[in-house]
């Protein structure tokens, strides 16, 4: 169990009973995606929450998660399959430095060539700029100003050969808010590793078909 205590304003029973909907918030600027991100993530990991809070006296959140069964010691976690490496140019759009960080060190190790943009506005740029072929867009969902399916549908304008893969730690009732789900669109859930990257980098890049402008949601 993580629990994590505050000495805030609390917050009435209608509050905390609508408190991890997605958009919902009580600040002026608030988006209203952190605590359903908290909720998406608990929930992926088979966990769950309780929450208590009263006005005027603060709020507690309580994560609970499954034990963790240790990992014998003649196990290997390099030894897992891993898919094979490329050589192709991915565009990479993620607005948190630390995931894009991650990601492009994931992606150079497996000899990919990075482009990389902290927004929609400063990807555009980039690719108007770029004079050599992108083979992959691999944009976060949920991004300030331009949504990743509003700067994909205009990538593929200017590169038609353009592949797209979007990646997300938003639920999928945020994730249709922010684009109309298609078959055939390819969505990596975050938080991800290695080879999980890597085998839906593949996917994408190997399917015949260029990928849709707007993500699908995954169960």
């Amino acid at each position: 169990m993580l629990a994590v205590t505050d000495t805030g304003c609390g917050m009435t029973p209608e509050i905390k009973s609508r408190v991890f909907e997605p958009f919902f918030t009580t600040k002026p600027n608030g988006t209203g995606l952190g605590l359903s991100t908290v909720f998406a993530v608990v929930k992926q990991n088979e966990g769950f929450l309780e929450i208590e809070g009263q006005p005027g006296r603060g709020a507690t959140f309580r994560a609970y998660f499954p034990r963790h069964a240790p990992i014998p010691e003649s196990s290997n976690p390099e030894a897992e399959e891993i898919p094979s490496t490329g050589r192709e140019t991915v565009l990479l759009v993620e607005d948190e430095e630390g995931v894009r960080n991650l990601a492009r060190q994931f992606f150079e190790r497996g000899g990919y060539t990075v482009l990389e943009a902290a927004n929609g506005m400063e990807a555009l740029r980039l690719v108007r700029d770029f004079a050599g072929p992108i083979q992959l867009l691999m944009t976060d969902v949920v991004m300030p100003e331009i949504s990743g399916s509003q700067l994909a549908a205009r990538l593929v304008r200017i590169r038609p050969e353009l592949k797209v893969l979007y990646m997300s730690g938003y639920t999928g009732e945020t994730i249709v808010h922010h684009g109309v789900p298609k078959p055939g669109i390819t969505l990596l859930q975050k938080p991800f590793d290695r080879a999980k990257l890597w085998r839906k980098v593949r996917e994408t890049l190997d399917c015949p078909a260029p990928a849709e402008s707007a993500p699908q949601p995954q169960s």
